[in-house]
């Protein structure tokens, strides 16, 4: 029905990579909300670049997939716990 979808980014660095994506794809889409603190800010150092908003808008990254992939370092910090499913 071509209702207006308004996306909101809030769930960390890889879904505001994933709501860039989605946000570029949706004909229907009215806005996608986004809060600059985080990617200006607290993503930093968890990916190597945080996809800030260029003129009011969000840049698709080049590459593969997603076009981010989580920094070495964060592997290493200690309040990190790695699960690994085999399901």
């Amino acid at each position: 029905y071509y209702l207006p979808v308004c996306p909101h980014n809030c769930g960390g660095p890889i879904l505001h990579y994933a709501t860039a994506h989605l946000a570029a794809n949706i004909p229907n889409l009215f806005i996608c909300e986004s809060v600059r603190k985080h990617y200006l800010d607290e993503y930093v150092g968890i990916v190597p670049q945080t996809l800030p908003a260029v003129e009011g808008e969000l840049p698709l990254p080049p590459g593969p997939g997603l076009g981010v992939e989580l920094s070495p370092e964060v592997f290493a910090r200690p309040d990190i716990k790695i699960e690994v499913s085999r399901a």
